[in-house]
């Protein structure tokens, strides 16, 4: 069975990751040259890594190499350039906070959840 609050865990550090990029974009919007940046989507990082994990026996998997590397950011697609050359968007970097912080409210209903019927399981 798949260590669903393993996951979850992953999947709020890598919101919490994504959450400090967008805050060092709009820190630099003033910046001339600044280059925005993004964190690689959650999905791609699980395809590397599962692509990477190896059987160590026919009923389970182990963990693969690089399982505990944390996500690495990227440069963000910008919706426009300033004469500076900075390609930072408020509005775009706005919209990316307001999506992060719909998903981790989401991650962390998803795991109080799983807690509460972890709990009624042992509770019998």
């Amino acid at each position: 069975m798949t260590d669903l609050f393993a996951l979850g865990a992953r999947r709020l550090d890598w919101l919490s990751h994504r959450e400090a990029t967008i805050a060092r974009n709009v820190a630099n919007s003033d910046t001339p040259g600044f280059r925005p940046s993004d964190l690689k989507p959650m999905d791609d990082s699980f395809e590397a890594v599962a692509a990477r994990l190896a059987r160590t026996s026919a009923a389970h998997f182990g963990d693969g190499p690089g399982a505990t590397e944390g996500p690495r950011a990227t440069q963000a697609k910008s919706w426009e350039t300033t004469l500076s050359g900075n390609g930072v968007s408020i509005e775009q970097e706005l919209a990316r906070a307001a999506e992060t912080n719909r998903a981790a409210g989401v991650a962390t209903a998803a795991m109080k959840a799983f807690q509460r019927l972890s709990l009624a399981v042992v509770r019998g």
